[in-house]
């Protein structure tokens, strides 16, 4: 016989096992079916509800160890799984005569199997709370007063770390949870400490923890002060965090404009994290400013910002390690410690180095208004920390001006501040300043020293908006200034019109700009004043430009103000009022060569006006005694 028809032998044989064995499962599946329709149907019957009403009751004392009221009929149903919802739950605290309301509950929901109620010993899963309004008192020590003798206390209690620094509980202790989930549910919290209470509205939350001893997982959107917030929290160890101890947590925060995360360990008790990694992502400042009402001065133009780090807790310190960051794009890393002594402010110190720095915003910051950024002062960080911070960067701007290669010092303890920049690229040249002011600086003045060397005088004049008759080439400034009411309630910008110090100006090789020597001589033979103007557009070349000057609330006296030219030098003195941009000056063209066949007469004239044109005024000469007129010896009566 061939193989084939053997095959097909043996098939035959087959198909009548095959299809006595799927009648066997259709009926075997349909029986169960159908008692499965039958026992629902009938579980009005079988099951008690004032049982499941007690046991529920009873599960919920039983978790917290406190008496609970339900007011409201139970309401049962079976599909498609057996399901239990109680109306008007309360949860009160005894103790002696006193009676405490600790939660309302609209309606309280749960699971329970079927076959363990059928048994009178229904098992819940799958909790779910409609409504309920929680109240929760938080005593001097950080410990939440909330649940009393219950499974979940002894729980906590017994909660301990293994060799292996895992928690762990006494396997009587260990009940299952499953999932619970809030709705629609508000949250006060009693700060004893601090006597404030906080309330969280609209929440909603699903909680995943199998068991007392597994993993926890909660997610929760609530509002805080009408603020929208959204959270995240898993943690393996939840009975210790509960409890008080530190845990190793996953933390999540979203609210608007920003969005947080942290994984390390954590003490939600006492509002503290530890060891762990760290990262912030604001991706609307001003959103986010608006959401919080946290607004700090320096961060007026801050778009974006990010923040990576890695928290280090020791006594009294939190360290920032492998520090970075970004603002508008610009990045920047460094080093990071803030120590909270007792008694004392916080202390931040470090070394910070970035791309791009914005000079104004940190001044800002340090409450030295440079700007018209803010209407109303807005609080710095010196307000709540002393510092001690190096910072450095590529880029350093202050409109319209721009430092390379900066290096910067701040230093600040209570009223007290030092900033100094050590060095940095400048116009060609190299800047250095130090800002100093002194503790208690309410009505106290502050010192300020600038220094600027081989810079191109001409952009500085420039990008100050200063134009007419000024200098162009390299020089040298050096200013040394007294600025009263240097405090918090002082701003640079006011301090500026009323200080007072000295300023010393050297440069060589360059030429006084639109000052016409010859076209001024020319002018002067013919008119009693004229504007510099109109002299002509030519400019004085100087080989030496030496400068010094004293100034006081808002008014400069020049001291010495000799521009040695190749022909002829020009010297300056009087006053010059920079707050109004005036000038009240006698000047005089001296011929260098006095002895020359064709050296000209000095020339004296007062300057008067306003810097971008002033009035030229001559002095006549003085007649010479040689060619003085004669009075007659008997003048006539």
């Amino acid at each position: 016989m061939s193989d084939a028809r053997m095959s097909k032998k043996l098939h035959n044989r087959q198909q009548p096992g095959r299809r006595r064995l799927l009648r066997l499962v259709i009926v075997v599946s349909a029986s169960v079916i159908l008692a499965s329709v039958l026992l629902r149907i009938a579980a009005p019957h079988l099951i008690s509800s004032s049982l499941v009403r007690s046991a529920i009751g009873s599960a919920v004392s039983g978790w917290t160890g406190h008496d609970v009221t339900i007011n409201g009929p139970p309401v049962i149903s079976f599909w498609p799984e057996p399901r239990v919802t109680l109306t008007d739950v309360s949860v009160h605290k005894r103790e002696g005569n006193s009676d405490q309301l600790l939660a309302e509950i609209d309606a309280l929901s749960a699971s329970f199997g079927f076959y363990s109620a059928i048994r009178g010993q229904p098992q819940f899963s799958e909790f779910r709370f409609v409504r309920p309004r929680i109240r929760i008192e938080r005593n001097r020590d950080g410990k939440l007063d909330w649940s009393n003798e219950g499974r979940l206390t002894a729980a906590v209690r017994d909660a301990h770390r293994n060799g292996a620094g895992m928690q762990e509980i006494d396997p009587s202790l260990d009940a299952a949870v499953d999932s619970v989930q809030v709705v629609d549910g508000e949250v006060t919290l009693v700060d004893e400490t601090s006597g404030q209470e906080f309330v969280a509205q609209s929440l909603q939350a699903d909680i995943d923890w199998p068991r007392l001893s597994s993993a926890f997982d909660a997610k929760a959107s609530l509002s805080f002060e009408g603020r929208p917030v959204t959270l995240q929290i898993q943690t393996d160890s939840p009975l210790m965090l509960i409890g008080g101890d530190v845990a190793d947590v996953v933390l999540g925060i979203d609210v608007k404009g920003l969005t947080g995360r942290f994984q390390g360990k954590a003490n939600l008790m006492k509002g503290r994290l530890g060891d762990g990694s760290l990262e912030l992502n604001a991706a609307d400042v001003p959103a986010f400013a608006a959401f919080s009402g946290l607004r700090l001065a320096g961060s007026e133009d801050w778009q974006t910002a990010a923040l990576k780090t890695n928290l280090v807790m020791a006594v009294n310190e939190l360290r920032f390690e492998d520090l970075s960051f970004q603002v508008n794009g610009t990045s920047g890393d460094g080093f990071l410690a803030l120590t909270h002594p007792d008694q004392a402010r916080p202390t931040l110190s470090g070394t910070l180095a970035l791309d791009r720095l914005d000079l104004a915003g940190l001044l800002r910051g340090l409450e030295l208004d440079v700007d018209d950024k803010a209407e109303a002062r807005l609080p710095g960080f010196v307000d709540w920390i002393d510092f001690d911070v190096t910072v450095s960067a590529r880029i350093a701007t202050l409109a319209p001006f721009e430092l390379t290669g900066l290096g910067a010092s701040l230093i600040g303890k209570g009223d007290s501040l030092k900033l100094v920049i050590g060095d940095a690229e400048f116009l060609g040249g190299s800047l250095s300043a130090r800002f100093s002011r002194p503790d208690g600086a309410v009505g106290q003045d502050a010192d300020l020293s600038l220094s600027l060397e081989g810079i191109d005088i001409e952009h500085l004049m420039e990008g100050l908006a200063l134009d007419g008759t000024m200098p162009a080439g390299q020089a040298s400034v050096d200013l040394v200034a007294r600025l009263p009411n240097g405090g918090p309630n002082g701003g640079l910008r006011q301090s500026v019109e009323t200080m007072s110090g000295t300023l010393r100006f050297r440069a060589d090789d360059g030429v006084l700009r639109n000052f016409d020597a010859e076209g001024l001589r020319a002018m002067a033979k013919g008119h009693a004043y004229f504007q510099l103007s109109a002299a002509g557009d030519e400019d004085f070349s100087f080989s030496h430009f030496d400068l010094t000057a004293r100034f006081d609330h808002g008014s400069a006296e020049i001291e010495k103000a000799q521009i040695s030219g190749s022909s002829e030098t020009l010297t300056l003195s009087g006053i010059a009022p920079f707050t109004r941009q005036a000038l009240a000056l006698r000047g005089e063209l001296t011929p260098t060569d006095e002895g020359g066949a064709n050296a000209d007469s000095p020339l004296s004239f007062f300057i008067g006006g306003v810097w971008s044109d002033p009035v030229i005024s001559p002095v006549p000469n003085a007649p010479s005694p040689s060619i003085a007129p004669r009075l007659p010896a008997n003048p006539a009566p």
